[in-house]
């Protein structure tokens, strides 16, 4: 939060932060503000402007006064646990194409990581029950602590699976991937607020590639054309969020995310994802993982 920490540079003794997405949404993930940070919802954040404002034109805006508490608990000293579950290849079973999705969240979580670890378990079953079982060992991970410094569902995966993580030929994350897109209303409330409408189709998705496989980055040129995912970036070697816990393996990291306005706030509930979104991502990666399947290694890590 750069202008936060202006303020405080320039005296502020505390920043209030409008999270101007609808109606009065909760909001983690603002950090580093260089002093005490509160957000408040976009609707609530209006009517505070607007009182700010009458206050300023009556001439008793320096007679204002904001009293606020904060109630926290802290925890420590907690554990998580990744769920892993394996199909064994029929031609290379030595071999493994690591499959990521994090199964922890803040508020409801439907959009973080609610729809990637849908995907996660529709691909699992999809392969779990195809009359021609993959050639490599497929390896699907739910990692657990995501969001919770210290506990890296991934890394913790990589020490603890040695044999799996020592195979791996490609490791792919899946975070956030068919929450609706937002755009602003075109008319203002009564009082002064601009609501957001849903769009129809998923909000924007980065494709990453951390080697830059020739391979790989042509897999997501052909993946928009068959199946209408909203892979709209162009080459990236993003390899965050989950994807950053497998680094040590020094394989292909590829990861779908989204950016999505509803992001880490209380407004990710199941209403915002689309569905046939989900639909998209998921024969999408169906289709993405067979190719990797029968890939040469030199393909997939050039």
């Amino acid at each position: 939060m750069p202008r936060a920490r202006t303020l405080f540079e320039r005296g502020a003794v505390g920043v209030i932060n409008v999270i101007d997405l609808p109606g009065n949404e909760r909001a983690r993930d603002f950090s580093n503000c260089g002093g005490p940070c509160f957000n408040l919802g976009g609707r609530d954040g209006r009517f505070l402007e607007t009182v700010m404002d009458r206050a300023a034109e009556a001439g008793a805006l320096d007679r204002m006064r904001i009293r606020m508490s904060l109630e926290t608990t802290r925890r420590s000293g907690l554990s998580a646990h990744n769920a892993i579950a394996v199909i064994p290849g029929s031609e290379r079973p030595d071999e493994t194409i690591i499959i990521n999705a994090h199964a922890d969240a803040w508020f409801d979580g439907a959009g973080d990581n609610g729809d990637g670890l849908a995907v996660l378990v529709g691909l699992a079953r999809h392969f779990a029950t195809e009359a021609d079982p993959p050639r490599r060992t497929l390896v699907f991970v739910a990692s657990a602590g995501h969001h919770s410094p210290g506990m890296n569902g991934p890394r913790n995966f990589v020490a603890m699976n040695p044999t799996f993580a020592e195979s791996a030929v490609l490791a792919l994350n899946i975070e956030h991937v068919a929450q609706r897109n937002l755009s602003p209303a075109r008319s203002v409330a009564d009082d002064g607020y601009r609501e957001f409408v849903a769009d129809a189709g998923e909000a924007p998705i980065v494709a990453g590639v951390s080697n830059e496989a020739p391979f790989l980055e042509n897999l997501f040129r052909r993946g928009v054309e068959r199946y209408g995912t909203n892979f709209v970036s162009g080459p990236s070697t993003m390899a965050s969020g989950e994807g950053g816990g497998y680094r040590s393996l020094e394989v292909a990291i590829v990861t779908t995310m989204q950016a999505p306005p509803l992001y880490h706030t209380s407004g990710e509930v199941p209403e915002v994802i689309s569905v046939p979104g989900l639909e998209r991502m998921a024969r999408f990666l169906a289709f993405f993982l067979k190719q990797v399947d029968v890939a040469p290694w030199e393909q997939l890590n050039p």
